[in-house]
């Protein structure tokens, strides 16, 4: 995940701390550029790792966020194609 938090060093590596006491977060740095602070996400379950990545969206001091999701395919399964949320 990818996130603003309006350029302040501080406020960057505090959101980065809050972060890496999250479930499913793996890892958080502040960095310098368009974005203040990288998170990476981790989970064999999609619906908690998408639980995850929501509360976090909601954390103090986040301006705006861009997530990107690695995902491992089961494209020879009857199962490839559905959404995480399918039933």
């Amino acid at each position: 995940m990818l996130i603003r938090s309006g350029g302040r060093v501080p406020r960057a590596v505090g959101l980065a701390r809050e972060l890496k006491r999250m479930a499913h977060v793996s890892d958080a740095y502040a960095v310098f550029g368009r974005f203040d602070v990288v998170a990476f996400f981790q989970s064999d379950d999609v619906k908690e790792l998408f639980r995850s990545i929501s509360e976090a969206t909601k954390l103090a001091g986040i301006m705006s966020t861009e997530t990107l999701v690695e995902g491992e395919g089961k494209q020879h399964s009857d199962e490839y194609g559905r959404g995480p949320f399918s039933s």
